[in-house]
């Protein structure tokens, strides 16, 4: 049986110092019993959670020149490098640790799943851009690929870090398929670790190349194929 880890709790910033030094160390020792896939304690999995290893890096401040970006402030995802363990494969590393024990999404705050459907999508080859969580107008991730064939593909994607139970309605897909249409995306992607209803199935079916619906048996495809790369 999959082993079943707490919510992260809400943490209050370091006061001192020496304080910030220790979530750092502790943070460390996390990361590296990662890169030797060993066990994390839920408290070892606690201090990466809000460690500076899986935050979003600053926000380029310069204005998106098309009509379709210029709603959302780019905000790039990124992993801070602070330490000699950290190799410049550690984001893939982290998808790959996800990839072995997928049950841990549900322990990610929504923000953070945001950041890791991020960086899977940054590591298959897209320029991805996490939108501002207070302006996002539904989207949370805009990903962009030019392909030599077909020319520049503009993916809007909207994930919903649900509990196995709390299915995807059919307002999220009709709202996202709304907004693919309004700035003319390639297509719209909904990415989730539950499922979706049958109403917003049918939706999907019926708009096939402009939604694509994403549950948690595929995302922890994808997770895993990381997971068999970094073997």
């Amino acid at each position: 049986m999959a082993r079943r880890y707490k919510k992260p709790k809400p943490r209050a910033l370091p006061r001192t110092p020496a304080q910030a030094f220790d979530a750092l160390e502790r943070a460390e020792i996390a990361m590296k019993k990662l890169f030797f896939d060993e066990e994390l304690t839920e408290d070892e999995l606690d201090d990466l959670l809000h460690s500076d290893y899986l935050k979003p890096s600053i926000a380029d401040s310069t204005p998106q020149s098309t009509n379709t970006t210029s709603l959302y402030e780019p905000a790039a995802f990124g992993i801070a490098v602070a330490s000699p363990i950290l190799f410049s494969s550690v984001e893939r590393e982290i998808l790959a640790y996800f990839g072995r024990h997928p049950e841990l999404m549900y322990s990610l705050p929504p923000r953070k799943f945001e950041e890791l459907v991020a960086a899977v999508f940054k590591q298959s080859g897209f320029d991805v851009e996490l939108t501002p969580e207070t302006r996002d107008g539904g989207i949370d991730i805009i990903a962009v690929r030019n392909d030599r064939l077909i020319g520049r593909e503009l993916h809007f994607i909207e994930c919903k870090r649900y509990l196995p139970h709390n299915t995807v309605g059919i307002g999220v897909v009709q709202r996202l398929l709304g907004v693919v249409e309004q700035h003319r995306a390639t297509k719209g992607v909904v990415v989730t670790t539950s499922s979706f209803s049958r109403d917003a199935k049918e939706v999907a079916a019926s708009t096939c190349h402009r939604l694509e619906l994403n549950e948690y048996q595929r995302v922890s495809a994808w997770l895993a194929g990381f997971a068999r790369t970094a073997a």
